[in-house]
């Protein structure tokens, strides 16, 4: 029979399963729409991330320290601000802040500001255009979560430890920062000119100290490293570059990345599952119309190329809407996530993504169907006038064992191409396998055991109910598989968010200590401790702490490590930062 033919009964016999068709569809198209939203998003985000990497440091070049600058280093600054490069310094602390207003106080993040810093990037505030009051008198922008804490306002006063300002306004943007730090540890911006008079940077004081210069030419910035590399190494002072920053946003967001990778698998893997469940039912009801196309002399392979083709057209169909759906939803992603995005996200057609989506989409509602499928190929004529109770005698079916093979190899390729790394798509493919093994080995026993031990004094409706899972042709293994595998995706879904937000959740309690102080020697404990208790305060905990930096690693000292260009860069921080060692003989309830 001719190509014309095949397809015109393709689009013939689809009329009539509108509803299962539907549902095949349907299934592929959510798919392939979380896989095209998360795949564009994640290309938008790099893209976005790369092209607004200057205002994500907000200048060319930033120098930190835990302590003030010291005497070479600013000789080193004041030497190249006299070559008319623009430099801003930022003294940063947490404090508590008092609202006399509301008489609320909490802890913020104070940041004292001179210069012109950020250079690159547009602070937004509310109302607006009021970035520019912060060096114009003892006025304050604070983040909107402390306005709501202190049940304050704009124009209000607040107190910054002795010195009072007032609240110029929100800072609803800051160039590379992201909104939900807010929540965490909300920042307020002061002038550095009134610094002294807070009154809170004293001996033993804890803040952290930066510079920001305007160097707009990345190899002068590299050269200007590169002369003072020794004087930075010697005052411990570390440093950030606008590739280096957007290297270390680009990896803090990966974890985003991951997870939603991970949503957009399962919502494939689930959608494949839903296709077999959809055509494994739409076969069983085209059983007797295959008989009859044999009967009026078409071939095995021309009734199953029928279906085969009028599966493959469903499932472009069903990718095609897929994709559609997923633009819509990268469109509106950036939105939703803005509290977690340090840059403004601008959506783009993602062609490489759009395709490889249609293109797996495609593949997945050929590979789940055809599994179901082959059950076609096995029609006789005799069926349209004589229906079988009894299971076709098994035999070697080497169509079937390639379909098996071929699903396997999908799920494995599919969950090594999403994952971060090849292990942890093989051992989550892995997974997949034992799971899909086990639910089947429930239905195998489940089928044997009702059949062994059948209660058959048991009410009609219940032993009518019991019976379909063992008669012939019953769908207790495919339900199971379906059910089952659903479950288990949307469970390693959840498992995973739950990781991930407790890793930021904040504790509270009456037994979280709100002071904090440090440094105390041998000899003052036991006085401190007494002065803690005269004032009815409870000693929450005594911790003693071992600072320490790292002298050498493997045997090779660390500035030999940094100065090394002959490996890939490694991360700075861990090698100049200070570590504050403690030890205990009892655990908290958080340790094991």
């Amino acid at each position: 029979m001719s190509i014309s033919f095949i397809l015109a009964m393709a689009v013939r016999e689809s009329r009539s399963s509108r509803r299962r068709i539907g549902l095949y569809m349907g299934s592929i198209t959510l798919g392939v729409a979380a896989l095209v939203a998360i795949n564009s998003f994640r290309a938008d985000l790099v893209s976005s991330i790369h092209e607004q990497a200057r205002g994500l440091l907000g200048a060319d070049l930033q120098l930190r320290s835990r302590r003030p600058f010291p005497a070479p280093v600013e000789s080193m600054l004041d030497s190249i601000a006299e070559t008319g490069t623009p430099i801003s310094y930022r003294t940063s602390f947490a404090s508590m802040v008092f609202a006399p207003h509301s008489q609320q106080t909490r802890l913020v993040q104070v940041r004292a500001l001179t210069g012109a810093y950020p250079y690159y990037g547009t602070v937004e505030t509310d109302p607006p255009d009021r970035w520019s009051a912060l060096q114009t008198g003892r006025n304050a922008l604070v983040d909107p979560a402390v306005l709501i804490h202190l049940d304050a306002h704009v124009g209000d006063t607040l107190a910054v430890g002795e010195a009072h300002f007032v609240i110029a306004g929100a800072l609803t943007r800051f160039p590379g920062d992201v909104g939900i730090r807010a929540a965490i540890g909300p920042r307020v911006y002061i002038s550095a000119a009134y610094l002294d008079e807070t009154g809170l940077l004293r001996f033993g004081s804890r803040a952290r100290y930066a510079a920001f210069l305007q160097i707009s030419d990345a190899n002068e910035v590299q050269r200007f490293l590169n002369t003072n590399i020794k004087v930075l190494e010697e005052s411990r002072i570390g440093y950030d570059t606008v590739t280096e920053r957007e290297e270390e946003v680009t990896e803090s967001l990966d974890v985003l990345a991951r997870y939603l990778g991970l949503v957009g698998l399962i919502a494939l893997l689930l959608g494949g599952i839903g296709v077999a469940s959809a055509v494994h039912v739409y076969v069983k009801d085209k059983l007797d119309a295959a008989a009859v196309l044999r009967c009026i002399g078409a071939t095995q392979s021309t009734v199953f190329s029928i279906y085969l083709l009028q599966a493959t057209l469903m499932g472009f169909l069903g990718a095609v809407a897929g994709v559609l759906l997923g633009l819509a939803v990268q469109v509106s992603l950036p939105a939703l996530l803005a509290d977690f995005l340090p840059a403004y996200i601008t959506p783009k057609l993602q062609w490489g993504a759009i395709l490889t989506g249609l293109g797996i989409g495609v593949w997945v509602a050929l590979v789940f169907a055809l599994l179901p499928l082959l059950a076609v190929r096995d029609v006789p004529p005799l069926r349209a006038l004589r229906r079988e109770f009894t299971d076709a005698p098994s035999r070697r079916d080497w169509a079937r064992a390639l379909v098996y093979a071929a699903l396997g190899a999908s799920v494995v390729t599919l969950s090594v191409w999403q994952a971060p790394w090849p292990v942890a798509g093989f051992m989550f493919a892995g997974g997949v396998a034992a799971t899909t093994g086990v639910l089947w080995g429930v239905a195998w026993v489940l089928g044997r055991a009702t059949r062994r031990f059948f209660p058959r004094q048991a009410p009609y409706v219940l032993r009518q109910g019991i019976a379909n899972l063992f008669r012939p042709h019953n769908q207790t293994a495919a339900v199971t598989l379906a059910v089952g595998s659903g479950v288990f995706l949307l469970g390693t879904l959840h498992l995973v968010q739950r990781n991930l937000l407790e890793q930021i959740t904040i504790e509270h309690g009456p037994d979280r200590p709100n002071l904090v102080v440090f440094d105390i020697q041998q000899d003052q404990r036991e006085h401190v401790e007494a002065m803690v208790r005269s004032r009815a305060l409870t000693l929450v905990e005594v911790t003693p702490i071992v600072p320490a930096r790292i002298a050498d690693l493997n045997g090779r000292p660390v500035d030999e490590l940094l100065s090394d260009t002959t490996r890939a860069r490694r991360a700075r921080w861990p090698l100049t930062r200070e570590y504050r060692n403690t030890y205990r003989d009892t655990l908290v309830r958080t340790e094991e």
